[in-house]
């Protein structure tokens, strides 16, 4: 990074009044300068792991169903 980008980079968080807009800007900041960044899988036991692993290969939508299917399988709960 060049030392006019940091320099522009300053001058901008200068003029930000914003005290919410900060402190997201600064969460940023820390995460993306930590040494080891953390994963929020890094909590998850293996086995959990594991299931959402399997999750994210199974083909979007496969679990999908149509609205006529939806409403066929809910109609016992809907009044009219």
């Amino acid at each position: 990074m060049t030392s006019t980008l940091k320099q522009t980079l300053i001058d901008k968080i200068q003029l930000i009044e914003d005290e919410s807009l900060l402190t997201l800007l600064n969460s940023e900041v820390n995460y993306f300068t930590q040494k080891n960044i953390a994963d929020v899988t890094n909590s998850l036991s293996k086995e959990d792991f594991e299931e959402l692993s399997n999750l994210m290969k199974e083909p979007f939508g496969e679990d999908t169903v149509s609205l006529d299917e939806y409403k066929k399988e809910t109609a016992r709960w809907r009044t009219k």
